[in-house]
């Protein structure tokens, strides 16, 4: 079944990585991301990014970890400290949806949603339909962005 999905994903030129503690899954959970992540590499139509064991402030402190371990000695800077998070290789996202009426991040992408634009619906992720999330899209459209300013 994996085979067939990664075949799939491949002929649709998807790139895979995966962001998280993956190193505290089994042996051969591991392998089977390594194989995944290697053979979608070369995969540059679009880029799927799965997050397995994987927490905002998880993902600070290792950075600030791998930081320490290398003697803090280069500048920090938010681009610097940008390049030691799991998800590195990912954009910030411009839009956050939160469904099932939640209102809250839950630990998620903390550092990289700072100027991200948040929408909450009540309804649940299985129920999510296309109508909702175009207009979702079409309301994220009219808002102003001003990153900070």
């Amino acid at each position: 079944m994996i085979s067939e999905e990664l075949e799939a994903l491949d002929e649709e030129g998807v790139m895979v990585k995966f962001v998280g503690q993956v190193e505290r899954f089994p042996a051969d959970i591991q392998k089977g991301i390594e194989n995944i992540e290697r053979e979608t590499k070369n995969n540059k139509k679009i880029t799927l990014f799965i997050a397995l064991s994987y927490g905002g402030r998880a993902e600070i402190l290792n950075a600030v970890s791998k930081i320490l371990e290398n003697g803090g000695k280069k500048e920090l800077t938010e681009a610097g400290f940008a390049k030691d998070l799991w998800t590195k290789d990912m954009p910030d996202p411009d839009l956050i949806i939160r469904t099932g009426g939640e209102m809250r991040l839950s630990n998620f992408l903390l550092w990289q949603s700072a100027y991200s634009e948040l929408f909450f619906t009540d309804t649940y992720w299985p129920d999510f339909s296309k109508r909702e999330f175009l207009k979702i899209i079409s309301d994220f459209y009219k808002r102003e962005k001003r990153f900070g300013r």
